[in-house]
């Protein structure tokens, strides 16, 4: 064929039509098998040359897997398995099926060792956060003492990576590899789950861990010997509270709660911050419960005796609110109860009503500079009363128009009613028939929507269901009350 002197008429003379299929069929495996033989030499050298990327970890150096660059070797692996394995399905991969077979093999290898790679290192990082931090590892010494083993073998496997850092060199065929990430990762799943009751016993101890999540909760619990790096951590455990003050002298000594506009509460006895966390932070919601039910208890008696500026200004936000409440209360049940003798007191409970109600809003028609000499967050707190107080006065309205004259009647039972029971020392917010005992939560500066009849519904329909140990939630379209 390769004759200077070979011609068509060779061809024509050799009979070659006659064999034209196997001819064809010769000629198009010739053509296959070359498409496999260049595809299999391009996986060959491409993955002869793929190298492991690692990052560095805090200070200790590149003992972690690089993500992208990991994901993006893994995703390649992928592509070339699946280039592979059509190559094995193909009829033409006879003369390299050997050759296909061991690099499907050794591919299959490292994706499974590149998987178990990653899943190992995940949790040796998120585990390593929490055991190297003293506070924790006091709390769990056997498991600390499983992760010191853990972590000796892990720096074993990445400082032998970083000598061999071709992939398929340092994992097809490393049976040390194979056998030591199972192992690792079993040791390690131990170490969680006794981490995880660790926190369920925390959890049990201060039930306002449940909102907390697991990262969060670690990075709060590691801090133990160290309170006032707490701070950040409060809001995620009570209401309002933004951050604590601690004593100048006693720097383990609360003494004030603030709220994020800066209000405070001074705590009537200092809070020792000392010990488990969540011990102090139980005595911590207790002296909040307790401060704020003894400055309820004093704005009960003084809403009787001062007027509704002095009021206001005298008390945080939510004691004003509820002073008010109180005052609105009495006052209406009072003209109830008398209702029935005196012919003109359910008007002048009215006129007392909207008397309380201009006030505040004169109140909150001074300049900004005149209301904040009793803190920025001022003009918020009057607005708020004021948006009760417009409710509390339609309501009263509305009972007078329907002419109602019983404490008993339906039209007030429904209402919310707030009470301070000096024979049992708390307040009580009543709504029909049932009795809710004020938390004594510190709530701050809240913003309150005004309230619809609508949402008088909720609230009944609300109260009703815990009265009965059930739950509630309102549902339905924001911002429509």
């Amino acid at each position: 064929v390769n004759s200077e002197t070979f011609t068509l008429m060779d061809l024509l003379n050799a009979n070659l039509l006659e064999y034209r299929d196997d001819v064809e069929e010769i000629a198009q495996s010739a053509v296959k098998e070359l498409q496999i033989e260049e595809k299999l030499a391009g996986v060959s050298a491409d993955w002869e040359g793929k190298t492991l990327s690692f990052s560095q970890f805090k200070s200790r150096g590149p003992i972690i897997l690089s993500g992208s660059a990991t994901l993006e070797l893994m995703e390649q692996l992928e592509e070339a398995q699946m280039v592979l394995g059509s190559m094995m399905a193909s009829r033409y991969v006879a003369p390299f099926k050997e050759d296909v077979s061991e690099w499907i093999a050794k591919l299959s290898t490292v994706s499974e060792i590149l998987e178990q790679w990653v899943q190992v290192q995940s949790m040796w990082m998120y585990l390593e956060a929490v055991f190297t931090s003293g506070d924790i590892a006091k709390q769990l010494p056997q498991e600390s003492k499983r992760f010191q083993g853990i972590d000796k073998n892990w720096l074993k496997i990445m400082q032998k990576a970083n000598e061999q850092q071709i992939v398929v060199q340092y994992c097809y065929g490393n049976d040390v590899l194979q056998q030591l990430l199972p192992h690792l990762l079993e040791q390690l799943e131990m170490c969680q789950k006794a981490l995880s009751g660790y926190l369920d016993q925390k959890r049990a101890a201060f039930p306002r861990f449940y909102f907390v999540s697991d990262p969060n909760l670690l990075e709060i619990l590691s801090q133990g010997s160290n309170p006032e790096a707490i701070q950040p951590h409060l809001q995620s455990v009570f209401d309002s509270i933004e951050y604590v003050e601690f004593h100048r002298t006693e720097r383990t000594q609360i003494q004030t709660i603030f709220s994020g506009v800066g209000e405070n509460i001074p705590l009537r006895n200092r809070v020792k911050a000392e010990g488990n966390i969540e011990d102090w932070l139980n005595s911590l919601l207790r002296e909040m419960q307790n401060t704020l039910r003894a400055i309820v208890r004093e704005a009960a008696g003084d809403c009787e005796v001062l007027d509704t500026e002095s009021l206001t200004h005298k008390y945080q936000a939510q004691v004003s609110l509820i002073g008010i409440q109180f005052k609105w209360t009495a006052d209406c049940e009072d003209a109830l109860y008398r209702a029935k003798s005196e012919k003109g007191i359910m008007g002048q409970t009215n006129k007392k009503n909207q008397g309380r109600l201009n006030d505040l809003v004169a109140m909150n028609m001074l300049k900004d500079d005149d209301l904040r000499k009793h803190g920025s967050w001022t003009r918020r707190k009057i607005e708020t009363m004021i948006t009760v107080d417009v409710h509390q006065r339609d309501v009263w309205e509305d009972i007078v128009k329907r002419k109602v004259r019983d404490t008993e009647d339906f039209e007030w039972q429904k209402q919310a009613r707030f009470y301070w029971r000096y024979d049992m020392d708390y307040a009580m917010i009543s709504v029909a028939d049932v009795d809710f005992k004020y938390c004594n939560e510190y709530l701050g500066v809240k913003e309150r929507l005004v309230i619809t009849p609508l949402t008088d519904r909720c609230y009944i329909t609300l109260a009703q269901a815990l009265g009965m140990f059930l739950g509630g939630a309102p549902a339905g379209p924001a911002g429509t009350g």
